[in-house]
């Protein structure tokens, strides 16, 4: 199969020279977390700029703060905001998430990320709890801790993790008075365990939490109708 190429419309992210390899986790988070048509978007981690370029795509009148901790990405990430239609919407700042976010007065209507995971194949409960808080360089606690001084009351914080991770993910979550109100599971295929969670909390939500699956291929190896129908917006060709 094909590797498919990333395409914003018109606009190809790139790596240096290069058309750039858009992550799997990346696509489904840009393209399922629920957005606000208006208002401040913020892309915690923010990479070269994958989530922040998407959200700009599908919210034309945000705008989007991406915070990037590793210098380099986040030149790569000024570079590819330069390059894109949405350039006058999206500011990137290289810093930590936890000294910025402690300085910000910015409130946000929705919060992503793509955190950094350290993922081991067989985890015991108490190993898969040490993981989940404990991620190289931006941890959950971290995330939920001081996400909910900078969300709007009515506002959603949506991550991609490990789906093994979810349960104690949102045992953190609720620690610091967050409630799921999304999780799906991503398949690679039909016949495999979920391997990927996309997640919604919400601030002080008790309603029921919404949950259904994604499968990304169909039974031939391609991508399923239901993939193609959540990411079609962001790929030049399927």
């Amino acid at each position: 199969m094909t590797e498919k190429v990333f395409c914003f419309k018109q606009f190809e992210i790139r790596q240096g020279d290069c058309a750039m390899k858009v992550g799997t986790d990346g696509v489904l988070l840009g393209a399922w977390a629920s957005l606000p048509e208006e208002g401040n978007i913020l892309d915690i981690g923010a990479g070269t700029g994958i989530l922040s370029l998407m959200a700009a795509q599908r919210a034309p009148q945000a705008r989007i703060t991406g915070v990037e901790i590793d210098e380099k990405a986040a030149q790569q990430a000024r570079q590819n905001v330069s390059n894109s239609h949405w350039c006058d919407r999206i500011k990137i700042v290289n810093s930590d998430f936890t000294v910025w976010a402690a300085d910000t007065e910015q409130r946000y209507a929705a919060i992503l990320s793509n955190p950094p995971y350290f993922e081991q194949s067989l985890l015991s409960p108490d190993e898969a709890r040490t993981t989940a808080r404990h991620t190289t360089s931006l941890n959950y606690d971290h995330i939920f801790d001081l996400s909910r001084h900078i969300l709007h009351p009515q506002g959603t914080l949506s991550l991609v993790i490990p789906d093994m991770l979810y349960r104690h993910v949102n045992d953190i979550a609720m620690v610091y008075g967050w409630g799921a109100s999304r999780y799906t599971q991503v398949r690679t295929t039909a016949r495999k365990a979920p391997k990927r969670a996309l997640c919604e909390w919400r601030r002080n939500y008790y309603a029921p939490c919404l949950n259904d699956t994604l499968t990304i291929h169909d039974a031939q190896g391609e991508y399923s109708q239901e993939y193609i129908a959540l990411t079609g917006d962001f790929y030049l060709h399927f």
